[in-house]
């Protein structure tokens, strides 16, 4: 996997970096190449996302969540695209592709979430842990208040224990 995805995989639940790596190194194996987008965001990252597209801002809408709504402000999810062709170079958005469709696959195998199988806003290159919910509850929200490493640790224990069940 490339630095620009581990980089972001290194900011993100261990769980869920691990099941990527795995899922990379299955897809590479077949030719297939990820790039991990994003993962853990911060608050005044995901406002600005959210922003995109509405009130004249300049985008399209690409989310529904605004801070402390999302899975990413808390660690438990990335975004992932193939490359076009090859291991670097330009990420192939289009989830109709064959290399598209053999990453979610791959990722699925893995037990993550793949949120372009929601009925409402489908989210095409978002995989989340399982276990958790689709939008973060006011549990993770309020165990999140004060932020930083160590409420990240917490949530992700809580998470793997099951505390925030779907």
């Amino acid at each position: 996997m490339d630095q620009r995805s581990e980089a972001v995989l290194a900011k993100v639940n261990p769980v869920l970096a691990d099941k990527v790596r795995a899922a990379a190194a299955a897809l590479e194996a077949a030719g297939t190449y990820l790039l991990v987008v994003s993962g853990l965001r911060t608050a005044a990252e995901q406002n600005a996302l959210y922003a995109q597209g509405r009130n004249g801002a300049p985008g399209h809408i690409v989310t529904n969540a605004k801070a402390g709504y999302s899975m990413h402000n808390y660690g438990l999810a990335v975004d992932i695209v193939p490359y076009l062709s090859g291991s670097s170079g330009e990420p192939n958005w289009d989830p109709n592709t064959p290399q598209f469709r053999a990453v979610v696959a791959a990722l699925e195998a893995q037990g993550l979430v793949w949120g372009g199988s929601w009925k409402t806003f489908p989210d095409e290159d978002h995989f989340q842990l399982p276990g958790v919910p689709v939008t973060p509850s006011a549990a993770m929200r309020a165990d999140f208040a004060d932020g930083g490493q160590q409420a990240l640790a917490d949530i992700w224990s809580k998470a793997a224990a099951g505390d925030y069940a779907a």
